[in-house]
């Protein structure tokens, strides 16, 4: 079977390259999908396609992870899909792509707008920062970068009942944040971040602190911002290396004040398929925010910047690299 492929050729060089799959070659655990929609996650694909991901990504090789698709083949060991299920597929940006079941992470139910659903394997990310937290009621939460990682966590953590200050230095993003109903933000091109979050929780600093941009200097920051016995949570994924004095860091974590508690949130924490000794998984996340953007209760619409055939690949992606406070979410229409 022939379809585009959305590929980093180069480095920061995309190419759209026809693909044969063969749904002859399926495993028993194995489908063949046919995508409908994709969107970029534009911090890893974005460090991916300038080389910087090297430990796991390779170029050349095709881009992307967060696509909805029909299931129109299926290997005789699936048990969980059927042929013209529409479900969430780990796959790249490409007309057609094989998942193994495990890495899928449930069905798309009616009610939710399909160019909307690839949003959700964002939301995977963001509410693994929520869930390796102790955040309470009341708590104030600080998420420091609202891109889509950030905004979707500055989402969860309001639905759990804080009270949240979204971070970052693109006006634009903050603006995005107010519309997805976080109503303090932060512009750290402006004027001392850390002293604003302290003016706006009474001197006393967050109990819980996110950094969702993967940048030391961004950790380093939000250590500041923390309330004594708070914790810091690492939601992005450090690249590329930055030269500083890490000892304030560790006495903050070390010294009964301010304790700081220091926790990471990588994704890949929680476990892809249900199991009944363990609470959560991928596919039951995946099902409470399919459930949520159901009921509006979460805002996935204002983070679409636009929907683009993907032809568009290798102009959208230089916009994302040269222009970040133009593009948030970038969706691809596999029927264009």
């Amino acid at each position: 079977m022939q379809g585009k492929a959305v590929y980093a050729a180069t480095p920061n060089v995309i190419e759209l390259r026809s693909v044969e799959t063969d749904e002859r070659a399926l495993k028993p655990n194995q489908m063949l999908v046919k995508t409908r929609y994709s969107v970029i996650s534009p911090g890893t694909e974005l460090d991916c396609l300038s080389g910087r991901e090297s430990g796991w990504f390779h170029i050349p090789a095709p881009l992307g992870y967060c696509a909805v698709a029909e299931v129109i083949a299926a290997g005789e060991a699936v048990s969980s899909y059927a042929v013209g299920d529409i479900v969430l597929s780990a796959t790249s940006h490409a007309a057609y792509g094989v998942v193994d079941e495990e890495w899928t992470r449930g069905k798309v139910p009616s009610g939710v707008e399909l160019r909307m659903a690839p949003l959700v394997h964002m939301a995977l990310v963001s509410i693994t920062a929520l869930r390796n937290s102790s955040a309470e009621l009341g708590d104030v939460a600080v998420v420091i970068g609202q891109g889509l990682v950030g905004n979707l966590a500055a989402q969860f953590f309001l639905r759990q009942g804080c009270r949240v200050i979204a971070v970052d230095r693109l006006a634009g993003r903050l603006e995005v944040s107010k519309k997805c109903g976080v109503e303090m933000v932060v512009d750290a091109s402006k004027g001392d971040a850390v002293q604003a979050v302290k003016d706006l929780t009474g001197g006393a600093g967050a109990e819980i602190v996110v950094e969702a941009t993967g940048a030391a200097p961004a950790a380093l920051m939000g250590m500041d911002m923390a309330a004594r016995n708070g914790e810091m949570i690492l939601l992005g994924t450090p690249r590329g290396s930055h030269e500083a004095d890490v000892i304030p860091l560790l006495r903050a974590v070390h010294r009964a004040s301010p304790n700081l508690n220091l926790k990471g949130a990588h994704g890949g924490s929680i476990r892809s398929v249900p199991d009944p000794y363990v609470k959560h998984s991928l596919v039951r996340n995946a099902d409470i925010v399919l459930d949520m953007v159901k009921r509006g209760e979460l805002a996935l619409d204002p983070l679409i910047s636009k929907v683009v055939k993907p032809s568009e690949a290798p102009a959208v992606y230089q916009e994302l690299r040269e222009h970040p406070d133009r593009l948030m979410g970038v969706v691809f229409d596999w029927s264009l």
